[in-house]
């Protein structure tokens, strides 16, 4: 997860995308990464990579292992690993992340502190576990319902039983 060395391979897999003229507000978490190029208000928590796109607007504190802007963020950045500040990202807010992972490319603007923290600190910065999506494996089987062999026959009853 969050700075683990044994972390899971997402090679090959495409992110989720929040395209432009989308909007989400309130908690977006997991561990596939994540490319935004629309609008987000609230928490980005990610266990992979995080993409903020030229078109995105995005007023959120966001947690991850990795994470490249090229739009405009305003909030609180954690990286485990590298923060990457491309030619047209725009961050107002704090920047926090291991010594030597912070890229800032020409062009490229922070207006906020940037802090180094140390491997301890950063694991008690990000999350250490996410919420399941989906609840356990249910011990009752599930219900069968069965289909009307012959759907004539459903309109001819529902005839009857109006006349």
């Amino acid at each position: 997860m969050f700075g683990n060395n044994n972390k899971e391979s997402f090679n090959g897999t495409a992110p989720t995308y929040v395209g432009k003229g989308m909007r989400i507000e309130g908690k977006i978490w997991g561990m596939r990464p994540i490319w935004i190029d629309g609008e987000v208000k609230g928490t980005i928590d990610i266990g992979s990579e995080v993409i903020i796109g030229e078109p995105a607007k995005i007023d959120a504190t966001i947690r991850a292992p990795t994470i490249k802007v090229n739009g405009f963020v305003e909030g609180e950045l954690y990286a485990s690993g590298k923060i990457e500040i491309m030619s047209k990202g725009r961050v107002h807010g704090n920047v926090t992340n291991l010594a030597g992972c912070l890229i800032i490319h020409d062009g490229g603007i922070v207006e906020g502190q940037c802090s180094i923290a140390s491997e301890e600190k950063m694991k008690s910065l990000l999350p250490q576990q996410f919420p399941k999506l989906l609840p356990e494996k249910s011990t009752t089987p599930p219900k069968v319902i069965k289909a009307p062999e012959n759907i004539k026959d459903i309109t001819s009853k529902s005839a009857e039983e109006s006349a």
